[in-house]
């Protein structure tokens, strides 16, 4: 196949618009159902990134379309900062055409893309290239070997029934847990997440107002204010875990969106205290299951503070990289 901008015979290729959310989480779901058993997304999801402050800095997303106008592919991208230094890449092809070499030619056109995006100035001018398959999706590893991507790094889906009361939270003296204020903590909530997730590998934190707009006013995020928990001292924010009662993999799931606690302030438990308080107002609430996202081999020890709350994984997933001149 040609890796041009021409769509391979039988399609079409096209910018995406808002108004493909709805399709795309139908694709994405497609996929992650046929791969791992579960959908990944919702339309309010795809929705607030598509609509994401930043993404005029990011390389043009595109869908692939069959000649009925169903979708079959679409590329997707995720930058982290200003200029541009790393780039997450996902291909998503419906299952229904698998097999037709239309996840390597969209590798292709996204690679292309980004080149275009550093040619233009918005990124810098060697990029890291990051894309990411299911652990046990072997074709997937072996396309990425032949375009020249290598193995980087493991994230695990981490799991926990909430069978039993979580023991009370201890926090050191001078510390206390309290719930989020919104229109007071977005921006001391966000530079202490930003600073927390300094030392973790890959993407960098996003900026203040995707932040906000993905996570908070979004309407995919779910947010609730009570289930964002705050680790301060004094009036100062050192740490805060950030939850929802439910995920797209299950309604009955609750998610742990983020963790994070400023370097100062590491190896005194904040970090376990935060997640044990989580885990009660859940299991108050009457969730039963858990679950959160890590870096496997996290440089924090994030993996063993989940293990010794109770977690363990349930599937993973590995990054693949490249250098784009």
């Amino acid at each position: 196949m040609s890796t041009g901008e021409a769509a391979p015979e039988g399609f079409e290729l096209r910018s995406v618009t808002v108004a493909d959310a709805p399709a795309i989480a139908e694709l994405i779901n497609e996929v992650t159902l046929a791969e791992i058993g579960v959908p990944w997304t919702t339309v309010e999801e795809t929705r607030d990134r598509l609509t994401s402050p930043g993404r005029d800095r990011a390389p043009e997303e595109a869908v692939l379309l069959e000649a009925d106008g169903t979708l079959a592919g679409y590329v997707q991208f995720w930058t982290p900062g200003i200029p541009v230094a790393d780039v997450q890449m996902l291909v998503f092809v419906s299952p229904r055409v698998w097999g037709r070499g239309l996840s390597a030619w969209l590798l292709r056109l996204g690679e292309e893309r980004v080149r275009e995006t550093a040619r233009a100035g918005r990124a810098d001018e060697h990029v890291v290239l990051r894309v990411s398959r299911f652990a046990g999706n072997e074709p997937a590893g072996r396309l990425f070997a032949s375009l020249g991507y290598r193995y980087a790094r493991t994230f695990w889906v981490m799991r926990m029934e909430l069978d039993e009361t979580p023991p009370p939270p201890r926090v050191a003296s001078g510390l206390r847990i309290r719930t989020f204020e919104p229109g007071r903590d977005e921006v001391a909530v966000h530079a202490a997440l930003a600073e927390a997730f300094a030392d973790h590998w890959g993407d960098g934190f996003p900026s203040f107002e995707q932040w906000v707009h993905e996570e908070v006013e979004g309407e995919g995020a779910a947010f609730d204010p009570g289930l964002w928990l705050l680790a301060v001292e004094g009036e100062e924010v050192v740490g805060a875990v950030c939850c929802r009662a439910w995920s797209p993999r299950s309604q009955e799931t609750a998610e742990v969106g983020i963790l994070g606690v400023r370097r100062a302030w590491r190896r005194r438990g904040v970090g376990l205290a935060l997640l044990l308080a989580a885990f009660a107002e859940l299991r108050r609430r009457g969730v039963r299951r858990v679950e959160l996202g890590v870096d496997a081999e996290s440089p924090t020890g994030a993996t063993r503070l989940y293990e010794r709350a109770g977690m363990r994984p349930a599937y993973s997933w590995e990054v693949w990289e490249r250098p784009l001149a």
